[in-house]
């Protein structure tokens, strides 16, 4: 086919595409650079916000963007993070004009449902950091702004970064974010993209329950390491005794990371008796975001985070990223999450480590269901699955044998009371064939 029969082709796939999505071809055109660096000066010369960028910092910033300079890391705040091998950049005059036609149609989409289901303070989030619009975010405009209403600033990222860096960043109030934009008509994807992490995530920043659930986060993780450090520090040469340290560093930042999950990635609440929706990975996709709050299939489940036992509850769940929650769970306020200190994060996650996991599809003892959903299962169904050799998500096989490994080696009634309710005693049956299988 001829390029110009070709480039034709593609055009009418783009008016079609755009059609679908309610998106106008003709918004979606970016700024020239002398655009952006006009609407960068008026910006940074706002008083009218809680944060005021110093005048120091203005000059340097707009001649960065003047100069041509991809955006790497805000510089407002004297804080800043070693990104390492991650570290990236955002040219945003190489996006093409597929990419701006894939935000401006996610994002469209991504309205629709953020209208009937975000909760209020995510969706004045939006419309105060203008998330709306037919072209990928500046990053020097967007991290200007979210600095003036929030002091927290964006780190440009290469890919997903290990969970050490990831909250290491939030200590410092830097959120990564990736600079790549998904192919044109996805909807989920399990990487996070610039659909992920700014038109997920960056509306709730002005939720100031959230946005100190993720410092907390931050601060936990330095508490972790420090605690390693000093453990390391202790172990002389003991090579082995130091990877043992190391790894039950990072268990425990995994553990932490659950909590982080069920709230702000995944995390609902209520709001004027109904449920909402606030979390960044439901509402960065239009059809889990409609999945969530509407579907017979997830489990849905009212917890109270400033109960230990309901803390523990997230701790204690696993989960995949492959695909749609199975469970979630509905915060009863936004002012409980405040109770998610650093020190009950890390002591939650403590306590986790020593006791038997659930998996995303159970309802267990103790749980304020809301919804039970057509994927619930029984806590006891993963160890009959197991030993039948039937097939199962990876969730629950990891569960069910990280379980049955703990109850074999002995694990203390004392321990299993910290949870709400004790889980149902594992079958001697499902016990005799593990400890003959594993």
């Amino acid at each position: 086919m001829p390029e110009s029969k070709q480039l034709e082709s593609k055009q009418r796939d783009y008016a079609e595409i755009a059609k679908r999505s309610g998106v106008d071809l003709a918004d979606v055109k970016p700024l020239s650079l002398e655009e952006r660096i006009e609407t960068l000066e008026s910006e940074l010369h706002r008083t009218d916000v809680p944060y005021p960028i110093a005048a120091a910092k203005r000059e340097p910033y707009i001649e960065a963007l003047r100069s041509g300079n991809p955006f790497r890391m805000g510089d407002f705040s004297g804080e800043t993070v070693d990104l390492g091998k991650y570290a990236c950049q955002q040219f945003y005059e190489n996006y093409s004009f597929e990419e701006h036609l894939s935000w401006a149609c996610l994002v469209a989409q991504q309205q629709k449902t953020k209208h009937q289901f975000a909760c209020r303070q995510y969706q004045e989030g939006e419309r105060l950091f203008e998330i709306r619009g037919g072209v990928i975010p500046d990053f020097y405009l967007l991290n200007a702004r979210i600095y003036q209403q929030t002091a927290w600033q964006l780190a440009a990222v290469s890919e997903i970064i290990p969970a050490e860096l990831f909250f290491t960043c939030h200590s410092r109030r830097f959120f990564p974010v990736t600079t790549f934009m998904r192919p044109l008509g996805t909807d989920y994807l399990e990487e996070p993209d610039i659909g992920h992490d700014v038109a997920g995530h960056v509306a709730t920043f002005t939720i100031r329950a959230v946005a100190d659930v993720m410092k907390n986060h931050g601060e936990a993780r330095n508490m972790i390491y420090a605690e390693r450090d000093a453990m390391i520090a202790d172990a002389g040469e003991d090579a082995a005794a130091i990877e043992a340290i190391k790894t039950h560093a990072d268990d425990l930042l995994m553990y932490a990371g659950r909590i982080y999950w069920f709230t702000v990635e995944f995390g609902l609440v209520m709001e004027d008796g109904e449920i909402r929706d606030f979390g960044a990975g439901i509402l960065s996709s239009p059809g889990e975001t409609v999945y969530s709050i509407g579907s017979p299939e997830s489990n849905r489940i009212l917890i109270d985070p400033s109960d230990d036992a309901d803390l523990m509850r997230l701790a204690n769940t696993d989960y995949l990223i492959s695909e749609f929650q199975k469970t979630y769970f509905i915060s009863e306020s936004f002012d409980l999450l405040h109770s998610l200190t650093p020190e009950r994060i890390l002591d939650a996650s403590k306590r986790a480590m020593s006791l038997p996991d659930y998996t995303w599809r159970e309802i267990v003892p103790g749980d304020r269901v809301v919804n039970v959903g057509t994927v619930m299962t029984s806590p006891n169904e993963k160890y009959y699955r197991l030993m039948a050799g039937q097939k199962m998500d990876e969730c629950l096989r990891r569960t069910a044998i990280k379980n049955l490994r703990m109850h074999r080696d002995g694990i203390s009634d004392e321990l299993l009371a910290q949870f709400r309710a004790l889980p149902p005693v594992i079958p001697q049956e499902v016990m005799d064939w593990f400890c003959q299988n594993d």
